[in-house]
């Protein structure tokens, strides 16, 4: 994966050391703090992962090839890298880089320290490293993480090729071969032998002088290197390029100087933290003792030593033969009350444990901690001494102010004199607090005083700040609404107090109305009662109607029936009578012929005197009968007539008479037929008037209770001008102005 690169280097700070640790497959497991801080990458971030996730890319193949080549001989490696930083940047380092061995001598990772480098390195490897990417390098070859360029000398001698040891035996043995060659030729010896003796020993002096210039001088290194580390400086550069046995001695070295630089970083680092943590300790206000497992006090802080100094003869009167300048060194549970529960107590320590001692009448709070190795060993203890005393004496006398307060006791304060540090400082900050409350309080106090005794004029008028100015500003806000509220009731009462006035008689008004209403609707009730009576006995009598008009059709059928024969009897009559009447006719016209007869009989009987005188009595009888008989046939004609013409009269007004019967039928029945509806509408109407007369009874309910409850409306409307009025006396209390 190619990643960004913008050639900006990042300044390498002097005195510092860059170190990490990694497994065998090149796998980071640790790195210190600056390694973090100049790469850019954080801690999380390199654990676990492959140490090239800084390798350069311009850093050549070859180079980190020649790397672990060397590493997986087990050798140690050294050279100038440009290193890649988070985010494209660079920065060179010289690295030293040793495997690291367990018990067994076996390989278990690989050790890195890096140091800054000088510029004249930066600029030769960055021209070197540019070469050896463009090939241009000749004869130069990596060899342990150096540049080299092998001399004339090393390539044409080929002693360069044996190790230390075949070089002595050969030279060993080159000057006895030579003289025993030269006694195997009988003595002689020729020019051509001297010239060669002379050869052979030159090679061998040239190589002899070599061989101990080369072992001197590499000796002499391993010496320096040794005794520079001796002196604390652990940055000389050693040539570990040749792998005879000076080399492995100087490599060996190499990765003594290596370790020891790393040792001593985190030497230097541990004891940076470790005079961290006793500054850290120095500076706490916590008094602070350190112990060893056998608990032999071997550290106190300052706070501790002034705090127990400034209280060495209370604590001595607990603690046999205490002094302060024998803390150190004292057993622990010495300065507990109880020394064996003491030890005790530490022996199984296994967590902080807290408890509260009292010596010579000092209070502490002590928390006793217990210190264990990676193994869960005890090898220390950490006491923390907290002295309460005068804080117990402070917490006493703040509970008695406290507790003054709550029961509103706000003129009792802390005394301020012989306290100091925090003690001081919270007495004064909780008298400032008490002041300032009474002050609030007094001021809201005067003001609700005030309120109480209906004056609306006060208020707060001192500046006051935070919840103080708050409740103050809510008191002057509260007085100032309630001022506004009562001036409002004021007014409002002698409005409600005549409104009520009103409704209460309003109120009586209308509950007389209600109680004429009610009166109204009770007649009304009974009323509708007796209408509901008359209609359901008008239904009755127009069932009863429907039933005689039935009837009456029936008759007025029959009578039509009647007149019809009545009628045919009349012709009947008027016939007899037209009969009659021409009888009487001839009775007329014979009594008239008998009356002429009686007259001439009479006259006969005149003439015949005597003889005559008693026929013409009965001649005049007759004629009186005759007479008679003309006189009633004619009476009996009038009547006949008269009575041919009522009968005549009679069929006329029978024959009217069934006609009107006819045209009566037909209207009874229309009539039976309106009695009917008349009937139904009677039932309807009687179902009608029962739901009016049930909505009536409900009326006449609702307007009773209309009525009790208009009462007592009236009587809450007189009650709430009496109120109003009580209301207008109690707000006549309060002063508005």
């Amino acid at each position: 994966m190619e990643r960004s690169v913008t050639q900006r280097e990042r300044e390498y700070r002097d005195g510092e050391l860059i170190i990490s640790r990694t497994n065998k497959g090149g796998a980071i497991t640790y790195v210190n703090e600056y390694f973090c801080e100049i790469s850019g990458f954080s801690e999380e971030e390199l654990i676990g992962q492959p140490h090239n996730i800084i390798r350069h890319p311009d850093m050549p193949a070859a180079a980190f090839a020649d790397l672990w080549a060397t590493l997986n001989k087990g050798l140690p490696w050294t050279g100038v890298v440009k290193n890649y930083a988070k985010g494209g940047d660079h920065y060179w380092v010289v690295a030293h880089v040793a495997p690291m061995r367990d018990e067994r001598g076996d390989v278990t990772g690989y050790l890195s320290v890096r140091r800054k480098p000088t510029r004249e390195q930066v600029l030769r490897s960055e021209r070197d490293y540019a070469s050896m990417r463009a090939g241009t390098l000749g004869d130069v070859v990596v060899r342990n993480g150096q540049l080299v360029k092998v001399p004339l000398a090393e390539r044409m001698n080929p002693l360069w090729k044996l190790n230390l040891t075949t070089r002595l035996y050969l030279f060993s043995l080159v000057a006895p071969a030579l003289a025993a060659w030269l006694l195997l030729r009988n003595g002689v010896v020729s020019g051509l032998d001297w010239a060669l003796v002379l050869a052979v020993a030159g090679g061998m002096l040239y190589s002899a002088y070599w061989l101990s210039k080369d072992v001197v001088h590499r000796a002499n290194q391993v010496r320096q290197s040794l005794r520079e580390m001796s002196g604390g400086t652990y940055t000389s550069r050693i040539d570990i390029s040749r792998n005879d046995e000076i080399g492995r001695i100087l490599m060996g070295v190499k990765v003594l100087q290596t370790r020891q630089a790393y040792y001593v970083e985190e030497l230097r680092r541990e004891g940076e933290k470790s005079r961290r943590v006793v500054e850290a300790l120095n500076a706490a206000t916590d008094s602070i003792m350190v112990a060893r497992s056998d608990r032999t006090v071997v550290y106190a802080n300052r706070a501790l030593l002034a705090d127990f100094g400034a209280s060495e003869a209370e604590i001595a009167t607990a603690v046999a033969g205490f002094k302060i300048e024998n803390v150190i060194g004292m057993p622990l549970e010495e300065f507990h009350p109880q020394p064996d529960v003491g030890r005790k107590v530490l022996a199984g320590l296994t967590a902080p444990y807290a408890e509260t001692i009292v010596l010579g009448g000092l209070t502490f709070d002590v928390v006793m901690t217990p210190v264990f190795d990676e193994r869960g060993a005890t090898i220390g203890y950490v006491a923390e001494w907290k002295n309460r005393t005068q804080e117990l004496v402070v917490e006493r006398e703040i509970e008695q102010v406290v507790a003054g307060a709550v029961r509103g006791e706000l003129e009792r304060r802390i005394e301020e004199n012989g306290k100091q540090g925090f003690q001081l400082t919270l007495a004064r900050q909780l008298n400032a607090m008490l002041a300032s409350m009474g002050q609030a309080i007094g001021e809201i106090r005067h003001v609700l005083s005030a309120l109480a005794e209906g004056d609306l004029t006060r208020r707060v008028e001192t500046r006051l700040h935070g919840a103080f100015g708050e409740m103050a500003r809510n008191a002057n806000d509260t007085v100032e609404q309630l001022s506004e509220t009562v001036g409002q009731i004021q007014d409002a009462v002698d409005v409600i107090r005549s409104a009520a006035s009103e409704i209460a008689a309003g109120n009586d008004d209308l509950s007389q109305r209600t109680e004429q209403q009610a009166a109204h609707l009770e007649k009304t009730a009974t009323s509708m009662e007796e209408l509901t009576s008359t209609i359901q006995s008008n239904a009755e009598n127009a069932r009863n109607a429907r039933e005689l008009a039935e009837g009456a059709a029936k008759i007025a059928q029959q009578g039509g029936v009647l007149v019809d024969s009545a009628v045919g009897t009349m012709g009947r009559i008027t016939a007899a009578s037209h009969k009659i009447e021409e009888i009487i006719g001839v009775i007329d016209g014979i009594a008239f012929q008998t009356n002429i007869l009686a007259l001439n009989a009479a006259v006969e009987a005149a003439r015949a005197g005597e003889q005559g005188r008693g026929f013409a009595v009965v001649a005049g009888e007759v004629r009186t009968l005759a007479q008679r008989s003309a006189t009633s046939a004619r009476e009996i004609k009038t009547l006949i007539d008269a009575s041919v013409q009522a009968v005549d009269q009679g069929a006329t007004q029978v024959q009217d008479t069934g006609g009107t019967i006819g045209a009566l039928v037909g209207e009874v029945d229309k009539v039976s037929g309106l009695v009917v509806e008349i009937s139904a509408a009677s039932e309807e109407q009687a179902a009608g008037v029962r739901v009016v007369n049930q909505a009536v009874a409900e009326l006449d309910s609702s307007t009773q209770q209309n009525a009790a409850l208009v009462e007592e409306a009236s009587a809450s409307a007189r009650s709430m001008a009496d109120q109003a009025s009580a209301l207008a006396e109690l707000v006549a209390h309060f002063k508005l102005r």
